[in-house]
């Protein structure tokens, strides 16, 4: 990569964005943990909305994620103290007339709840706004299916690359949807934007046999969004049928490991997408692990010297350099590097 910046670390580099660390629903009466870019977190439901700390006591190192929430805050179940949402301790029983010593605390973060995710971000400002998905706002007309959390030994990266890889449908999705009699990928543009890109193909996927009747092939238009730095919205609009929304949110634990929040949504009116969707996107994406797992390094690449791009990869390539532009301290959108 010929470039005279100097490179930032993928924690330093990332921290300042909000990541998605649970589903909304898996976080009830008690708290959760969860884990971010090396960072143990415990979440919890206030009075007005998401708390998001570290996951440890600051007293002996108890797991706060066994605790109890209470109207004062999250108490740690080893001795009873109790967090506020800014982190500051409010009580410790074993001594309640003398006043909490101001190194009882434990870290504190941004936390949010949106499209049915709990985001946090592990910098007081947030390098950029959360993902903007207006059609999610209408249940009345607008339904959503989760997959269960996917924990792939890769990075966040490398997820969201194989996600954007068109040239891949025909061979690794081999019976599922793929078509590996058209394996050809046509000439497309990527939109460029400051917070990400944009792209549309059509693809001949191979919609699934009814009967005996032997699968036909559905130009499916697929229209890609992605927003920096790790989530990318695919809508499918096939020739006879309803389109529906994929996004797919990774979520690095680390530089090499990361968890992703799939999702989908659809028309009401589609019987039985739900429990298809299931079983059929499970599928696919257990196809997609093994490759992505597969790939060395299982950190995102900054470059590709050692490697031999060709235009049937220009989205993912594109994606690529806007990741490295980031880690360069550089806008997404500046002018690519060779």
């Amino acid at each position: 990569m010929s470039t005279a910046g100097e490179v930032r670390s993928y924690r330093d580099t990332f921290l300042p964005y909000w990541h998605p660390v649970a589903y909304a629903h898996e976080l009830r009466e008690g708290p959760l943990a969860a884990r971010l870019l090396e960072t143990e977190l415990v979440l919890w439901r206030t009075a007005s909305g998401v708390a998001a700390t570290q996951r440890y006591c600051a007293h002996r190192g108890a797991d706060l994620s066994a605790g109890t929430v209470t109207p004062q805050g999250l108490r740690c179940a080893f001795h009873g103290w109790t967090y506020a949402q800014s982190g500051s301790c409010v009580r410790i029983p074993s001594q309640p007339q003398t006043p909490v010593p101001e190194r009882a605390r434990v870290n504190s973060y941004l936390a949010a709840q949106r499209h049915g995710l709990i985001w946090v971000c592990l910098s007081p400002e947030p390098a950029a706004p959360l993902p903007e998905w207006p059609e999610l706002a209408d249940s009345a007309t607008v339904a959503t299916v989760p997959l269960p959390r996917l924990d792939w030994e890769t990075s966040a990266g490398r997820m969201v690359e194989i996600v954007l890889d068109v040239a891949h449908l025909s061979f690794v999705h081999e019976g599922t949807f793929g078509n590996p009699e058209q394996p050809e990928v046509p000439a497309y543009d990527v939109e460029k934007r400051s917070d990400g890109l944009r792209a549309q193909i059509v693809y001949p996927a191979l919609a699934p046999a009814v009967g005996s009747a032997p699968p036909r092939v559905d130009r499916t238009t697929l229209t890609y969004e992605v927003t920096f730095p790790f989530t990318a919205r695919l809508t499918f609009k096939p020739t006879l049928f309803y389109p529906h929304t994929v996004y797919a949110v990774a979520s690095p634990w680390s530089e090499e490991k990361m968890q992703c929040f799939y999702f989908a949504s659809y028309h009401p009116r589609i019987r039985n997408f739900a429990e298809l969707f299931v079983k059929s996107e499970s599928a696919i994406l257990e196809q997609d692990r093994r490759v992505a797992e597969g790939q060395r390094p299982r950190a995102h690449p900054l470059d590709f010297s050692g490697e031999v791009p060709v235009k049937a990869d220009r989205l993912p390539i594109e994606y690529r350099r806007a990741l490295a532009a980031l880690r360069l301290g550089r806008p997404p959108d500046a002018p690519a590097w060779d």
